[in-house]
């Protein structure tokens, strides 16, 4: 199998022959990339990120309220939160898909809703004091909100992490 490397001046010579095909496909996709750009709404995203602490009062002095771990505690938080009732509170106050109301029922609304909240949750090996072994803890979580308004995006993203803290 012996394959002929091609010299530079070759290499020249097939690009000034494909050149019209070269420039044709570069003006599509250039053409297509500004379409998509100018006729693709924009999407905003605002995010809030919450450190979860430790219990401040030595737990000899204060037995706690939460026996459950942080990722169990936080999954039923979510669920209140993600609960039809808070989502169509959130959605009537900053009029949220305006348009969409009017079109769909209320169950896709609030759907639509679930879609564009993110929930994630951060972790960190860190040394258990009980047993002295390394063991991965929640150490915070983010909650974002995507939106088509640069104004109400943030709101809505303070409005849900300000739920987190209230229901917690």
């Amino acid at each position: 199998m012996d394959q002929e490397t091609k010299s530079l001046n070759e290499i020249m010579e097939i690009l000034k022959r494909r050149k019209k095909v070269f420039l044709i496909t570069a003006i599509a996709v250039l053409a297509i990339a500004i379409a998509a750009s100018i006729l693709w709404p924009p999407v905003y995203r605002s995010t809030s990120t919450i450190l979860i602490e430790e219990q401040e009062m030595p737990r000899d002095f204060v037995a706690t309220t939460v026996t459950s771990y942080a990722e169990q505690r936080l999954q039923n938080i979510n669920q209140r939160i993600m609960s039809t009732a808070k989502l169509l509170e959130i959605i009537n106050r900053f009029n949220l898909y305006e348009d969409m109301r009017k079109r769909v029922t209320v169950e896709e609304v609030v759907a639509k809703m679930r879609k564009d909240i993110k929930f994630e949750t951060m972790s960190a090996e860190v040394m258990d004091r009980r047993t002295g072994r390394q063991t991965a803890i929640t150490i915070a979580f983010t909650v974002s909100y995507e939106g088509r308004n640069p104004e109400t995006v943030p709101a809505v993203a303070t409005e849900l992490s300000s739920l987190y803290l209230q229901v917690n």
